[in-house]
This record gives structure tokens, C-alpha cells and sequence, in this order.
């Protein structure tokens, strides 16, 4: 009989699925009654995001304060590793199934945020992203969230794969947010336009520092983002979140390189 231990202990267990959130991604409970509880795929961060505009760089918070430690920046760079692996996609499969046996997510919703720091950096890794969720697909106890910039890569997928992606979004299953900014290119804009067109139920958050010149009904101030949730869902609404978090310096660089 398998036991939890005898899993981890499984060439397939790997790391790179951190079975915890972090001082935002904090666990908690919907209205409805349900337990989420957190886990986390990273990557690194800026050179992992091969679409990352000049803007989201300067204020990236993945690169400030205790994202700097020496620490922190070896676990990103092993679990980059680990997505390299030719089995990646079955080994996140055997290590979701692993951390369900444990009393942290045993009656609860595994919300795994993929890329606190990193993003889908290229096809063939989005491609293993889309073999984990079609071995999930149905298991409403396991769901995935995350926001991204590589709308060139999804857009690229065939029809089989897109129909995966949208069965799940109109599920509930996974929330996919686009990430645009002050600085995003006409290029990346007309990707992103294609992005919701193909996807219907894709969130946008538009980061800038304008939101009161911004005409849009939907706008974020959310402190407490365990507490609301709205990222999480699949809703095709397009949110304005002003930028925070940044240090003035961070602010300076960030206003030079605002496309007028």
C-alpha cells in the first residue's frame, strides 16, 4: 500500500510544487463554505517572462524585498530546473496527488498559483502545463490561477488544446489573468485583444498608476486578497489595479518608460 512518504520517495515527487502561499496567497474560506489552500509553481523571475514589458519590470515585486534572498532566488532556480524535466508534467500530476493525501488539503480545494514569479516562457513548457491540466480536468478539488503576459504562446496552441483551456475556464476549473500595463506594446495589444477573442472567460488586470484618469466602472483597491477572491474566477472582466507596492525610485523608472 502506498503511504505519503513512500510518494515523496518516488523519482516522480518533485519540488517544484511548493504546498504553501505566501503573505498575499493566504488560505481561506468562500462563502459557499469551501477551503482553499494554496500551492505554488515558480519560475524566475524577469528572465522567465519572455513577454515582460519595460514597466512590469521596474515595479516587479518578485524581485524586491524578501523575494531578494539568496534563498528564495535557489528555490525559483531549482524548481526552473525541474520544469525542464521530459516528465515535468506527469511529475506535478504524482505530486498534486501526493500533497492531497495530507491533512492541509485532504478536505479542501488545492488553488495552485502558478508563476508568483516567472511566467510560461516558452511553447513547449506551456505545452506541459497543458498536459498537468488535462490530467486534471474534472477534479473541481484542484484548480489552477495565474496571471500572464505569453498570449503569443497561447495563441499558438491548436483547437484541442484552446478547447481544453476554455472548457476549464468556463468551469471554474483554472482563472487565467491577463497582464497589461502603461508600457505594454501595440504588438502585445493586438496579441491581447486576439487573447480575449479565443478566450472569453480570461480576466484582464490592467496595472497602471492613472486609474483615476482610467473611465472603467472596475477598478481594485482589494487589500486583502485572500479575503476576495475575484482573481480566482474565470469571469472575462477587465480590472484596473493601480500600481502598489513599488518604491518611489521604482515609481521614477517606471513613469520614463510610460508609452506616450
Amino acid at each position: 500500500m502506498e503511504t505519503i512518504k513512500s510518494r515523496k520517495e518516488n523519482p516522480l515527487f518533485t519540488p517544484a510544487l511548493i504546498p504553501n502561499g505566501n503573505n498575499k496567497l493566504l488560505d481561506y474560506d468562500d462563502e459557499n463554505g469551501n477551503s482553499f489552500r494554496y500551492a505554488q509553481v515558480n519560475t524566475r523571475a524577469v528572465i522567465d517572462c519572455p513577454f515582460a514589458t519595460e514597466g512590469c519590470k521596474s515595479v516587479c515585486y518578485a524581485t524586491k524585498g524578501n523575494h531578494q534572498y539568496s534563498s528564495v532566488q535557489e528555490s525559483r532556480e531549482n524548481s526552473r530546473n525541474e520544469t525542464k524535466r521530459k516528465d515535468f508534467s506527469e511529475s506535478i500530476l504524482h505530486t498534486i496527488a501526493t500533497h492531497k493525501m495530507t491533512k492541509r488539503y485532504k478536505d479542501s480545494i488545492m488553488l495552485i498559483r502558478i508563476h508568483e514569479s516567472g511566467d510560461f516562457y516558452s511553447m513547449q513548457y506551456l505545452r506541459k502545463w497543458l498536459a498537468i491540466w488535462a490530467g486534471i480536468e474534472g477534479d473541481m478539488n484542484t484548480r489552477c490561477v495565474f496571471y500572464t503576459k505569453s498570449f503569443p504562446f497561447f495563441l499558438k496552441l491548436n483547437n484541442t488544446e484552446k478547447s481544453l483551456i476554455n472548457r476549464m475556464l468556463e468551469s471554474g476549473q483554472i482563472a487565467i489573468n491577463l497582464s497589461v500595463d502603461d508600457t505594454t506594446s501595440p504588438e502585445q495589444w493586438k496579441a491581447y485583444h486576439a487573447m480575449r477573442k479565443a478566450f472569453p472567460k480570461v480576466n484582464t488586470y490592467y496595472c497602471t498608476e492613472h486609474v483615476d484618469n482610467v473611465k472603467h466602472n472596475n477598478v481594485c483597491d482589494c487589500v486583502n486578497c485572500a479575503k476576495c477572491g475575484t482573481c480566482n474566477k474565470g469571469t472575462g472582466e477587465v480590472t484596473v489595479v493601480k500600481i502598489h507596492s513599488a518604491s518611489k525610485a521604482d515609481m521614477e523608472v517606471y513613469r520614463k518608460n510610460i508609452v506616450k
